[in-house]
């Protein structure tokens, strides 16, 4: 049977106490882990989280994106530095938080289109920060897994073979790419293919939907998702990843201006009985 995570996504940008209740309800629910977003805060607020997290009998995986000052393929050294070393904190948090996988868009800020660089250039600017950062949590015990974005959202990689030429160039063993359904049934031709050409460089999936909100109630090709998920014999981790309109800072790039869910427990309940359900 498969692991199935829960994205705090859902509720905020940043966890603090007043969500830990919810590690609880969602181990009550069914989930194994949680993802946890990195964005700010220390050490210590890290492991009291950590702990939270342990006494709920859960465990988690972090997700954080890059921000234009701290854009890993910017053509400015000084703006790549910044990236780099902004992601080995959120490694170093990752570790405080007893996670050992660290996923998202790393490779590039999220939202932005003005890079004045070509793609190539981009790209090659931003490996060489992620081989660094890679090789770092290795050190650390941490993989990374790298998360293509549709065309709406990012510029540099859009579906599973810009992420394989893209880890070509990083070339360490601990970076792998994470599948997310919603952005695969935007950019990928073949769900299948996809899956049958780059499915052994997957570490981490994300089943989101088309309208990311509740899992079945969109159109994402759940049919073929799960005929080739299967046919990969996956045994990673899979997120369950939802999106609300009442995130500040994080809705609005994420363009949710409304939800098609009345409520987010119910929400986690009815997509994680449809992810075992289709993947049983």
């Amino acid at each position: 049977m498969m692991d199935f995570s829960m994205n705090m996504l859902l509720w905020t940008t940043q966890v603090t106490e007043e969500h830990f209740p919810l590690f609880g309800q969602l181990k009550n629910l069914g989930y194994t882990s949680v993802e946890v977003p990195i964005s700010e805060g220390n050490a210590e607020y890290y492991r009291v989280m950590a702990q939270k997290i342990r006494e709920a009998g859960l465990s988690c995986s972090t997700v954080t994106a890059m921000s234009v000052d701290k854009d890993p393929a910017s053509p400015d050294p000084v703006v790549r530095a910044a990236a780099e070393d902004h992601l080995k904190w959120v490694v170093d948090m990752t570790v405080e938080l007893g996670a050992h996988l660290l996923v998202g868009p790393l490779f590039a800020a999220h939202g932005y289109f003005d890079n004045p660089s070509t793609v190539e250039e981009a790209r090659m600017n931003s490996a060489k920060v992620l081989k660094k950062v890679a090789q770092y949590a290795a050190s650390r015990g941490v993989s990374l897994s790298i998360e293509f974005l549709n065309r709406f959202e990012i510029k540099l990689l859009n579906c599973c073979e810009d992420c394989a030429s893209y880890l070509e160039l990083i070339n360490e063993e601990n970076v792998g790419i994470l599948y997310d359904s919603h952005h695969a049934n935007i950019e990928e031709k073949s769900i299948e293919e996809a899956f049958t050409l780059y499915g052994h460089l997957f570490n981490h999936i994300h089943f989101s939907e088309s309208n990311r909100a509740t899992l079945g109630e969109g159109q994402v090709d759940w049919s073929s998702t799960t005929k080739a998920l299967k046919g990969l014999g996956y045994k990673g981790g899979i997120a369950i990843e939802a999106f609300a309109s009442d995130v500040e800072g994080f809705s609005e790039v994420a363009h949710v201006w409304r939800n098609l869910f009345s409520d987010k427990i119910q929400l986690c309940e009815q997509s994680i009985n449809f992810a075992k359900k289709i993947t049983a």
